[in-house]
């Protein structure tokens, strides 16, 4: 009777095992049914998305050719700065759009500077053009770009349509991700990779804005002995203990190590310097942080330093100077100092070299002249003789009104030295 009920039992627990498993099999084909369903419906959804944001790149660089063909005909300044706000606005749908396609490829950079460079240039042109209209030369080169843009635009209109037609597919992230090159069906990153290739764009002109054509300058050799002995005033220790680890002849600077710090050094001093250890403690405060820093950049013949910017960073203390020249503070070359807080040790290091000297008989206004410039509700709070950097990097001869609102906030205006023009605003 025994056997006979221990067989049974176990042709039970067989059949309830078997009964299991095909549950288990059934509900694992239904969840893996459903998924599979999921990804499809994410993959139309991708596609439509993608679709979607090429046609309108198609349509923002369409209508950012009409936009710039319109300087032909603009008169007037308010005509002309308007020109210029679409052009610029049109140009960033352009690449926000462009940016969007599920692809990426060497040969569309060419496309994003060009969207870069001549949106720029029509975004720093609305100023100027809002006084004195177009100039001739200018006329001309957004000419050249609308001309250019038309073209692009064209080109991906005819993608666009073999799109429609199914002669080309759009890609797929999974694509993307896994690097796969198909020979059949052509997608839409081959055919815009291949036209970019050919793609020339325009030369970039001269003008105050970001992209602007720039002379290269050739590098300075750097003296190994000099910069040794300016590495060591800097950090206070011997130039024996300093060693060089790199030199790099076509950028005319060494890098020089010394424990966990790194420093490049040019034919002008320092420029640069990091360190790489943790700083965990905090052992001195923050004055004796700036007394530190303030004591190395005096001992490499930094004079008449002026603390703008002050803040503390973990066990770091971030500090930014400037360091007046002939009565004039050129802030686009600002020294920003981090001092590690636990010894007082220099962390980084790094001098804004930007823009050039200016002749201090530029700033020649008189205080009355300044003051009847002032915005109402600010108060006048300090003034002085700066430089900024314009976008193009050069430097622009500024007074610095230091103001304080009817709200004790504090405003600083930027007006040209020469013009008396808004250059730039700053609220604390």
């Amino acid at each position: 009777m025994k056997r006979k009920t221990r067989k049974s039992m176990s042709r039970r627990g067989a059949a309830r095992l078997i009964s299991f498993l095909t549950a288990a099999f059934v509900l694992l084909g239904a969840l893996a049914l459903l998924g599979f369903l999921k990804l499809e419906d994410y993959r139309r959804q991708t596609a439509v998305d993608a679709e979607r944001a090429f046609a309108e790149t198609v349509d923002a660089l369409d209508a950012f050719s009409r936009s710039l063909q319109k300087s032909l005909y603009a008169a007037d300044g308010a005509m002309c700065a308007k020109v210029c706000a679409e052009s610029y606005a049109d140009a960033q749908r352009a690449g926000t759009a462009l940016s969007a396609l599920p692809f990426s490829t060497v040969e569309m950079m060419e496309l994003k500077r060009f969207l870069g460079l001549a949106g720029d240039y029509a975004y720093t042109l609305c100023r100027e053009a809002a006084e004195q209209g177009f100039q001739d030369e200018q006329r001309e080169k957004l000419v050249e770009l609308s001309q250019t843009a038309a073209a692009l635009a064209e080109a991906m209109e005819g993608m666009q349509q073999d799109l429609a037609d199914g002669t080309i597919e759009m890609d797929r992230r999974e694509r993307q991700i896994a690097n796969v090159l198909d020979e059949a069906p052509r997608f839409l990153s081959e055919q815009l990779g291949s036209y970019a290739q050919g793609f020339s764009g325009v030369d970039a002109p001269v003008y105050p804005g970001r992209y602007s054509a720039r002379e290269e300058k050739d590098a300075q050799p750097v003296d190994e002995t000099r910069a040794r002995e300016q590495a060591a005033q800097l950090l206070g220790c011997a130039p024996e203990e300093l060693e060089i680890t790199a030199s790099y002849e076509d950028q005319g600077c060494l890098l020089l190590t010394h424990g966990s710090q790194t420093l490049t050094v040019t034919a002008a001093g320092v420029e640069a310097l990091r360190d790489e250890r943790l700083v965990s403690e905090r052992n001195i405060s923050e004055e004796q942080a700036r007394a530190a820093a303030e004591k190395a950049l005096t001992a490499i013949g930094v004079r008449r330093l002026r603390l703008e910017r002050s803040e503390e960073r973990g066990e770091l203390l971030d500090l930014r100077y400037s360091a007046e020249t002939a009565g004039v503070t050129p802030l686009e070359r600002a020294i920003s100092v981090s001092v590690a807080l636990d010894d007082g040790s220099l962390y980084a290091l790094s001098f804004a070299n930007a823009g050039e000297k200016l002749a201090p008989e530029r700033w020649a206004q008189d205080e009355e002249t300044l003051r009847q410039r002032l915005p109402e509700g600010l108060k006048l709070q300090e003034l002085r003789r700066v430089s900024i950097a314009g976008a193009d990097g050069r430097s622009i001869p500024c007074y610095e009104l230091r103001c304080l609102s009817d709200q004790q906030q504090e405003v600083r205006i930027y007006l040209h030295a020469e013009s008396l023009r808004q250059e730039e605003i700053e609220i604390e």
